[in-house]
């Protein structure tokens, strides 16, 4: 197995959470700032701790603004979330040729763990870094780096699977490889940040890693 260690983040990668995120950004916004953002304006800094995008629309407001975010998007989470295409079945192929696996968002603990019970993707993952285990978040290396620490890994085994410029630049500084998803709202973007690899089917992530075709389920 050319990468016996894979990390993913979440939100955009394993699971679309996209409109949930736009939903939840446009009620905050609409409450706490009406009539002066739109969708593009929430687009442009998805991907970035909760916290820095609430300072990048109202600094005084932020905090009682990811409350409000907070709220709304639990009581709606479970409605408008969706799971891309052969994830799981990917997930799972992956999981039983011993490949270790983890979660690294800028999300909280309790909506990521959320978004993987919903369609049954924790089984699969050895391990979860989220937003506050470390002193700082993607884009630094910082939370790749312990989730490696956790598995017992090095930079050179494993892989980080993302769909914003965050994950990759954070697989870089930590001397990861990175794989860009094709079905990132920002792709465009994404190839400018140079990944190892670009995937447009979760299908393809079975060949980067090197998975026998026996385990893929065809045959030799």
């Amino acid at each position: 197995m050319h990468y016996p260690v894979i990390l993913y983040d979440l939100d955009g990668t394993l699971i679309d959470t996209n409109e949930l995120i736009i939903t939840s950004f446009l009620f905050t916004l609409e409450k706490h700032c009406p009539g002066r953002y739109t969708r593009e304006d929430v687009l442009r800094i998805m991907g970035k701790p909760l916290l820095e995008q609430m300072k990048y629309f109202d600094e005084d407001q932020a905090q009682e603004m990811v409350k409000t975010y907070h709220q709304h998007n639990e009581s709606v989470h479970d409605e408008l979330v969706r799971e891309f295409p052969k994830v799981r079945e990917v997930l799972e192929k992956l999981y039983k040729a011993g490949a270790q696996m983890a979660i690294v968002s800028n999300k909280r603990r309790k909506v990521v763990e959320m978004g993987l019970k919903r369609f049954g993707l924790d089984q699969f993952m050895q391990e979860m870094v989220c937003v506050g285990d470390t002193s700082q978040a993607k884009p630094a290396p910082d939370m790749i780096l312990l989730a490696l620490e956790k598995l017992k890994a090095s930079p050179e085994q494993a892989l980080m699977v993302g769909d914003s410029r965050y994950d990759l630049l954070a697989a870089e500084r930590a001397g990861v490889d990175s794989v860009a998803v094709g079905w990132s709202l920002h792709f465009d973007e994404l190839k400018s940040y140079r990944p190892t690899y670009i995937i447009q089917d979760m299908q393809e992530l079975l060949d980067i890693v090197e998975i026998p075709k026996v385990v893929q389920g065809e045959s030799e």
